[in-house]
């Protein structure tokens, strides 16, 4: 009876993630854009104060590289983030995603050694995909509204990570819903939003509740062109964690080419 209750738990939750990816596909038309034409290789660097995902503070000042290929509606980006602290947390993702008008949908590779308290239950090995894997594997769905109002609906999923694991050790399939409103103020880039955990997934953001507000946050940007083909940047970024009691506020520098 309790192994038919867990299988019914999984198959509501997965109801859900269809649902939501069918009602996104289904408005493909509102806030389309052209797709590029040719292949485009673009890159850059942030040197940021501190790195904050999804409201959850992972480490101090550090330097992330980006770089991406897309061709037409397909993209590859490469993503990493290594701390300057003796305690070197380390970071690489690698995102494939497909962009169908106002929908994107992405599936990422994210792996993460964690800081040093995090390294007696995480390899630290690559190529391993065990039961202690450093790898989280997650998909994920954004749509952007309407051009009028370009609020932005986006729902990602763990599917396979030795981290994505609820108060009981079982598999959690980590979910982070998020919506958000990009605007500007007198030339500066802004966005705010708010980020949600709908069931407890204590192993990937280590709260451990069912359903609470993680994520609360406004940001700001600007870039100027330095050279032809380079862009500097400053980003802040203030976010707040309700369910942690947390807050932190951060600053970064970028170039583009």
């Amino acid at each position: 009876m309790k192994k038919l209750k867990e299988m019914d738990k999984h198959m509501k939750r997965w109801i859900v993630i269809l649902i939501t990816a069918l009602a996104a596909m289904l408005a493909v038309d509102v806030c389309a854009q052209e797709p590029q034409r040719g292949v485009k290789i673009s890159g850059g660097a942030d040197i940021v104060s501190g790195y904050v995902w999804r409201g959850v503070w992972e480490s101090g000042a550090c330097i992330q590289p980006v770089m991406t290929l897309s061709a037409g509606n397909f993209s590859a980006t490469a993503w990493g983030s290594v701390d300057f602290a003796a305690t070197s947390y380390k970071e690489m993702d690698l995102t494939l995603a497909y962009a169908l008008g106002p929908v994107t949908f992405s599936l990422a590779d994210l792996y993460w050694e964690g800081g040093a308290g995090d390294r007696s239950t995480i390899s630290r090995n690559y190529f391993r995909f065990g039961a202690d894997s450093p790898h989280r594997v997650e998909a994920g769905v954004a749509w952007c509204i309407s051009p009028e109002a370009p609020v932005t609906l986006a729902w990602n999923t763990v599917l396979f990570g030795a981290a994505d694991v609820n108060a009981e050790g079982k598999r959690a399939y980590a979910t982070y819903i998020e919506a958000s409103y990009p605007f500007t103020v007198k030339t500066v880039g802004m966005k705010a939003g708010v980020g949600v955990v709908p069931w407890n997934a204590v192993g990937t953001y280590g709260i451990d509740r069912d359903f609470y507000v993680q994520n609360v946050f406004v940001s700001a940007a600007k870039s100027w062109e330095i050279l032809k083909s380079m862009q500097l940047g400053i980003s802040t970024s203030l976010s707040w964690n309700p369910a942690a009691e947390d807050v932190n506020f951060t600053g970064g520098i970028s170039l583009r080419m």
